[in-house]
């Protein structure tokens, strides 16, 4: 704890600066640390892309005893996949950035302040040549071109920083950090209000790289040494050592970090090709770095004359820190993948080419110590033969021989990833030419990287390129591969009608990344696309483990199952409780059960479609399903679809079909009737889906004469199916099996057998209307006769007993809209007819009513049209007495 008095010598307000820069140190590595985790995912985003198809379901159904006839009908699948987004940067991660390292450059700043005249000045000359390549006039505060900016920043930094050099000498540290965080925010803020660029931000970020790239750089080679400095105090740190087992400790573990650093060197030049997975030396830096905090006391109490630690070295290291972990975690936010791993190169041969010197170092200057057992870590800086600072300019160079072997990789990919970050700010601001050409220049650089790559292929597909967008793609898969590039490739080829190609692809990337759940699930939904189910499953299976939208799986596995599957497979899924209330999982389960028929009241989804109105596919499928499947519990759909089709003129007519449903099942049967009757006699593609819905609804209904003539122009099984049961329910039996036999003639089916036998027995349609008129009959009473009518208006039984009563609670005008609604479609009933004849009289309409008298006529046999008549005619005499006598 000796080591600690001097901080009772700083000042109070030192010592709250130093908190508050540490404060700021950790924040800044937990930015680093948290855009490490999954650079690529920080620019790239996973998009689900769903698509509808069509599938066939038998939602109208008509029993006779045990057989069940229905028309198919287009429910709606949805399949979805995933789809990489183009590289875009976050806002919030480039103004982090921006406020940690000018925080970190205002602290360099004030501390550089302190320093002797010649260094102080040297320092200054740095400074202003990396302002200067900043190219602030690309913020156009003063207009386009103008190096105003830059001239005000010269000033406002280079007056400040030498009236505090010059003339305020007794001036401490925080008043120099709080003046450059002041010049600072004044030119921040004159930026802020100024410039005319939406994103300045990202463009002072993009152009001040060499800035931060140096200040980075210079910072990494400081501490390169501090991790073996750590091995000596390790070694000889507490209770004195007995003979050289501290020289003996110190140089096993001191040649095992130095051989790691030379495996991972070359690994990375490729002079050997293991299959190992090492510790990144980036969390040795980190240590390093962490530590050097006090470890830097001692170097720069060594060296008090230019570095001294309370004035100077510590801000100054401070300062550096902050600004390096903040780039190094903005190049991770940005996925700047040549620029991390130029920062990569130079941590290793950095810490590689100056602890080899300063192991030497130290072994020729504390040989004898060490021998002794006693406390180097003490005296590490105070050397007896060879200078620090010699050793460290040997170590430099060192350095340099390491980047030469490269042929100086390292610095072509740091101006890549320059190159890179201009051709973002492009790309953001939809100058797309401009951002080819930068990621143009940056592959120059180095035509293996990733950003550049993935860059170019995202601009192609922009402008409809897919041959070079698959060039690109595969390029960024060279060296640092990404599942979002194996995804974009596969998805191009998809396009491209290279279904091989894409399994290749994708079964490609799931070898590189197999816990990639993304990837399995696209690969899953290529083969379900081509019926290929086995594999499907497979693969979506093991995606629905993986993936990060589980939900997206297991609606592709309803996908599957809903178009291979049998119907004791489908019964098992819809009985699932695993659940999802995304709109595309809904909608493949509401397809589910249209083909299962099960209709069980479900709550309709909420936040289905936008507050525009407008509809995705798998908005477009579940309202599409949902109305077919819940027609008989919900007439929303009837009125909720017409306003949506106003604002999907694409999906319009879609809508408007699946909206008659609710209409038909839960609303008004005979608007239902009259607009699927309008389509069914226009001429178009659907015409025969209309007509057999069409049909159907009129079977159910008892109209069978108007079921025969829809039928008679349905195509296929399922039109003569339906003319056999009308014309079975007529008791045209013989024409009914004439029809079955037809059908089953070359393809005997057991089903359609006992159709025939059903029709033969003359067994009825079995419909809810039965019950329902037997309640009204029995329990006379407006709900019961509007229970009865809404399940059949048309009902001739029905429409007589209701007209009947309504006429005897004096409701005239309600029998007789009863009796006209059951006209527009049962025209050739009698005892409807006969109500309208007695309605007609009762109202004086002695025209109507003799029309009315004509129709029973046609229609009923003599037995009924003469207890009809009877009646008619007592009825007519009645009112042309009253009329007589009025």
């Amino acid at each position: 704890m000796k080591d600690l008095y001097f901080w009772k010598v700083w000042s109070a307000s030192e010592r709250r600066l130093v908190v508050s820069v540490f404060i700021i140190i950790l924040i800044s590595l937990v930015f680093l640390l948290f855009q490490s985790i999954d650079p690529i995912g920080n620019t790239i985003q996973w998009n689900v892309l769903s698509e509808a198809q069509e599938t066939t379901s038998v939602i109208d159904l008509i029993k006779l005893d045990q057989f069940q006839f229905g028309v198919t009908v287009p429910s709606q699948l949805i399949s979805e996949q995933f789809i990489a987004s183009v590289m875009e940067t976050s806002t919030w991660d480039v103004m982090a950035f921006i406020v940690f390292s000018l925080v970190g450059f205002s602290i360099v700043l004030g501390a550089l302040t302190t320093l002797p005249r010649f260094w102080y000045l040297a320092s200054m000359l740095v400074v202003i040549l990396l302002l200067a390549s900043s190219k602030l006039e690309m913020l156009y505060v003063f207009g386009q071109g103008s190096k105003v900016l830059l001239i005000i920043a010269l000033l406002l930094y280079g007056g400040i920083s030498y009236y505090f050099h010059a003339f305020r000498v007794d001036l401490g540290i925080v008043g120099r950090v709080t003046g450059m965080l002041l010049a600072t925010l004044l030119l921040a803020g004159l930026i802020y209000i100024s410039s005319p660029i939406i994103s300045a931000g990202l463009t002072f970020a993009s152009y001040s790289y060499p800035i931060w790239i140096c200040f980075t750089a210079i910072f990494i080679l400081m501490i390169s040494t501090e991790f073996m400095a750590n091995l000596v105090w390790l070694s000889t740190a507490g209770p004195v050592k007995q003979g050289n087992k501290g020289l003996y400790n110190f140089l096993i573990i001191g040649v095992l970090y130095l051989l790691y650093l030379l495996l991972y060197y070359l690994q990375n030049t490729k002079e050997i090709d293991w299959n190992l997975t090492l510790i990144h030396p980036a969390y040795f830096l980190i240590i390093g770095a962490l530590t050097g905090i006090w470890g830097f006391r001692k170097r720069a109490d060594s060296t008090q004359s230019v570095l001294a630690y309370r004035p100077l070295g510590l801000w100054l290291y401070c300062g550096l820190f902050v600004i390096a972990s903040s780039f190094i975690g903005y190049a991770f936010a940005t996925a700047n993948d040549p620029v991390l791993e130029a920062i990569e190169d130079l941590i290793i041969q950095g810490q590689l080419g100056m602890s080899v010197v300063f192991l030497v170092y130290i072994l020729i200057n504390f040989f004898e110590v060490f021998s002794k057992g006693l406390a180097v870590h003490k005296v590490l800086y105070k050397p007896l033969r060879i200078g620090l600072t010699q050793a460290r300019l040997f170590g430099f160079v060192g350095v340099v021989v390491l980047f030469s072997i490269q042929r100086l990789l390292p610095v072509h990919q740091a101006i890549a990833g320059y190159f890179n970050g201009l051709g973002d700010l492009h790309t953001q601001t939809r100058e797309f030419t401009v951002a080819e050409q930068y990621y143009q220049l940056a592959i120059q650089q180095e035509f293996q990287n990733h950003k550049s790559n993935y860059g170019l292929a995202s601009l192609a597909l922009k402008q409809g390129d897919r041959n070079a967008a698959a060039f690109y793609f595969r390029q960024a898969l060279l060296k640092n591969p990404s599942p979002q590039a194996y995804a974009g490739l596969a998805n191009v080829l998809i396009f491209e009608n290279l279904f091989f190609d894409a399994v290749y692809s994708l079964k490609e990337g799931i070898g590189v990344f197999p816990e990639n759940g993304e990837l399995l699930n696209n690969l899953g939904i290529l083969y379900a696309k081509t019926n290929v189910a086995d594999s499907a499953y497979y693969f979506l299976e093991k995606s629905l483990k993986q993936v990060a939208k589980p939900e997206v799986a297991a609606s592709n596995l309803l996908y599957v199952l809903a178009k291979n599957g049998n119907q004791p497979l489908l019964d098992s899924i819809g009985n699932d409780r695993n659940t999802y209330q995304t709109t595309s999982w809904q909608a493949n389960h509401l397809a589910i059960n249209n083909l299962r028929q099960r209709f069980d009241k479900v709550a309709f989804l909420p936040n289905t479609f936008s507050s525009d109105s407008l509809l995705s596919a798998s908005s477009f499928a579940y309202l599409i399903n949902y109305a077919q499947n819940q027609a008989r519990n919900d007439s929303t759909p009837a009125n909720l679809y017409t306003h949506l089709a106003r604002h999907n003129p694409v999906l319009a007519q879609d809508l408007s079909f699946a909206g008659l449903y609710s209409e038909f099942y839960s609303g008004n049967k005979v608007k239902a009737l009259e607009t699927i009757q309008a389509w069914a006699d226009d001429s178009g593609e659907k015409q025969q889906l209309y007509k057999k819905v069409y049909g159907s609804w009129l079977l159910q209904l008892g109209l069978y004469y108007q079921a025969i003539e829809q039928f008679t122009e349905v195509e296929g099984t399922e039109g003569t199916i339906g003319l056999a049961i009308a014309n079975g329910q007529l008791g045209n039996g013989a024409v009914a099996g004439i029809l079955i036999d037809k059908l089953q003639q070359g393809q005997p089916n057991e089903m359609l057998g006992k159709l025939l036998e059903t029709l033969d027995k003359g067994l009825p349609i079995k419909t809810p209307i039965d019950s329902l008129r037997n309640i009204a009959l029995k329990s006379p009473s407006a709900s019961h006769f509007e229970k009865a009518l809404r399940a059949n208006p048309f009902d001739e039984k029905t429409v007589a007993a209701a007209a009947n009563w309504y006429r005897k609670q004096k409701q005239t005008s309600r029998a007789y809209q009863i009796v006209i609604s059951a006209l527009r479609f049962n025209e050739t009933s009698p005892l409807i007819w006969e109500e309208y004849a007695y309605l007609s009289l009762e109202q004086g309409l002695l025209t109507q009513a003799n029309e009315g008298q004509l129709k029973v006529q046609q229609f009923a046999n003599d037995a009924v049209y003469q207890s009809f008549v009877e009646r008619y005619q007592a009825m007519r005499a009645l009112i042309e007495k009253r009329r007589a006598e009025f």
